[in-house]
């Protein structure tokens, strides 16, 4: 296949025209908006050829990207000094060298679908910014869907500052030339009817993939497709084999058990003949025992049910109120209850249980008082290394003759404690303070020469960027940290 670079189509053209007008005059976030195959890295590629007097910066977002990682990406197209920090804010690191920019800027960002929402909102805040005296300008190209609930979370104080921009679809007049340019440039004959080939662009979306896509098939035909082991077919029918298996053999396990053996119905009426007087004289036999056991266990149950209310409901209520009531009251149930003698003694251990109950609580009492002691000295202990945690260390005092290497200036104490790592062979290290920024000093020199000969030797040595050469006597208004040293860091 032909390469497509230096092609362009008239509507894509047009486009571009428009993209470089946003660009050079623009104040928005400039989305640019297509399906898959549309063409927007081509557009994103022809407007950075386009944009000469500009300071740009392409990048392609790839999947799951980290946002240090698209910031190192940026800045090194940028920014002209390599020393920077890729863990801040765009806006942050930008405002420190736009004194020293000499062309606007603009920033072009392919596939903006997988960059993190956090570049996002630092792409909105570079929009506020100036450089060179114009508006720093972005375009990204992102599809329509993400665009759509891009513009549904942004508030209504954003929403001006982002400006949609649709990739329409070709015509059929502009695919069917791209069609046949390519099939021209590629030195093939092939013998497919123009009206095929016709029938075959209406059907599509518009796309300038698309029409790869059929020239490709149109030269070298179908891609033989690999053949793919039936695994699926093949698990289906052999669970159903074995299922029908399954049910075979339990039939056949039914079939061959012997059915129950079933007795001889006997009759149930008896062909006998009985008086009806007979039967009348057992049913009043019946009645009348029946009527006589009830008599007879109704004074009983009475006589049972009047002592075990009482024993159980007067001796528990009176023995919490007086014990020797709670005597008098026993020694009455003792005597009333001849006929069941072991309800006093239950009664009575029933009584012990609930005094007991009543007196648990009080030899609890120490206990708690020695957890509440406890408590407090916890507490007191915690906020007494908490307000030790809270002390700063002390400063040292800088010197004031002579010169030293500044090696490298962080905001993060995290980026700081990496760095120190590398130094940890390195001797008269010191960590200052200015503002919110760490700054790393090395050694102390007389004269400046003597400086710049042991930062290249520092340089070649550590492989890192060339340091700066301080005096002491400028450095006067940094706070030198002393509590933070190559060593201890390190350890």
């Amino acid at each position: 296949m032909v390469a497509t670079e230096e092609l362009l189509l008239p509507s894509q053209e047009a486009l571009l025209q428009r993209l470089q007008h946003l660009a050079c005059y623009g104040q928005q976030l400039v989305l640019l908006q297509g399906q898959v195959g549309a063409g927007k890295t081509r557009l994103l590629t022809a407007l950075a050829n386009v944009l000469d007097e500009h300071n740009l910066a392409l990048v392609s977002c790839p999947q799951h990207a980290d946002a240090a990682e698209i910031r190192r990406k940026l800045l090194i197209q940028l920014l002209p000094d390599p020393l920077f920090d890729d863990e801040q804010p765009l806006a942050d690191t930008l405002l420190r060298y736009l004194g020293e920019m000499r062309k606007p800027i603009h920033i072009l960002i392919d596939d903006a679908d997988n960059m993190p929402l956090v570049l996002w909102a630092e792409c909105l805040l570079l929009t506020q910014l100036q450089a060179r005296g114009e508006a720093i300008t972005l375009t990204c190209s992102v599809s329509p869907e993400f665009a759509e609930q891009l513009q549904l979370q942004l508030p209504k104080a954003q929403k001006p500052q982002v400006l949609p921009v649709k990739l329409e679809p070709l015509s059929l007049a502009e695919r069917e030339g791209l069609y046949q340019t390519l099939l021209t440039r590629s030195a093939v004959h092939t013998f497919t009817p123009r009206a095929i080939v016709v029938k075959q662009l209406e059907r599509q979306q518009g796309t300038p993939a698309e029409v790869l896509a059929l020239l490709e098939l149109a030269l070298n035909g179908e891609p033989p497709r690999p053949r793919v082991f039936p695994w699926k077919t093949l698990l289906i029918s052999s669970l159903a084999v074995l299922s029908c298996l399954a049910l075979l053999c339990w039939y056949l396990l039914c079939s061959t058990e012997p059915l129950p053996e079933l007795t001889k119905s006997a009759l149930v009426l008896e062909h006998r003949t009985t008086p009806l007087s007979q039967f009348a004289e057992r049913w009043l036999d019946n009645e009348s025992e029946s009527a006589s056991k009830v008599l007879s266990s109704a004074p009983v149950y009475i006589r049972l049910e009047q002592p075990r209310s009482q024993s159980l409901v007067s001796p528990a209520i009176d023995s919490q109120q007086d014990p020797k009531s709670a005597q008098k009251t026993e020694s009455q149930a003792d005597s009333q209850s001849t006929p069941e003698p072991e309800t006093g003694s239950e009664l009575l251990s029933d009584a012990k249980a609930a005094l007991d109950v009543k007196t648990a609580p009080v030899t609890q009492k120490p206990q708690v008082k020695e957890a509440a002691s406890a408590s407090m000295n916890n507490e007191a202990q915690e906020t007494q290394a908490q307000s030790e945690l809270e002390q700063e260390p002390s400063a040292g005092v800088l010197p004031t003759q002579g010169y030293t290497l500044q090696l490298v200036s962080l905001k993060r104490e995290s980026s700081l404690t990496a760095f120190m790592i590398k130094l940890k062979k390195v001797k008269n290290v010191r960590v200052a303070k200015h503002k919110d920024w760490w700054v790393v000093l090395v050694g102390e020199y007389a004269s400046k020469q003597e400086a710049i000969e042991a930062g290249k030797v520092l340089q070649l040595s550590l492989d890192l960027p060339q340091p700066l050469i301080k005096s002491w006597q400028s450095l006067q208004h940094y706070r030198l940290q002393a509590g933070l040293s190559n060593s201890e860091i390190s350890s």
